[in-house]
């Protein structure tokens, strides 16, 4: 079935479980971002970020259903989804603009780094330290 479709159950998992898949989003975030930047080629960028934003789309399947320890946590996760599925949304613009410019590309990409959705990801990440979880820096997006 698939994550988002109204019947997926719920997930009990250790916070240990939890901090392991968000360890393996942080890890699967950077190297899509690190891609980013290996060319202007209109094609190689917009497969970039492709990639990218099928991995930020993964990421909130991955925590979509999903209950950490404790009802601030799982109200932290559920904000990060939403965040991650708000996020994956912001990247069509990327590709919208590099189809006109490579300079517009790099403009809505620091948009996308600055959207409601990105500033989420590091709002949710911050909850969830401060209720004592390790979050990768790297499981969020963005700049404030």
């Amino acid at each position: 079935m698939l994550a988002g479709c109204g019947g997926k159950s719920e997930q009990q998992v250790t916070k240990a479980q939890y901090e392991q898949r968000l360890e393996k989003i942080g890890h699967d975030l950077f190297l899509a971002a690190k891609g980013l930047g290996e060319s202007t080629n209109t094609q190689i960028f917009i497969d970039g970020v492709d990639k990218l934003q099928d991995v930020v789309n993964d990421a909130a399947d991955e925590l979509d259903g999903v209950r950490p320890p404790g009802t601030g946590a799982q109200a932290a996760n559920d904000r990060l989804v939403d965040a991650y599925r708000e996020l994956g949304d912001e990247f069509d613009k990327v590709k919208d603009a590099r189809r006109e410019s490579f300079p517009r590309a790099v403009a809505a990409l620091q948009q996308a780094q600055k959207s409601a959705g990105a500033r989420e990801t590091i709002s949710a990440a911050e909850r969830l330290r401060q209720l004592g979880f390790e979050v990768p820096v790297f499981a969020t997006i963005g700049s404030t």
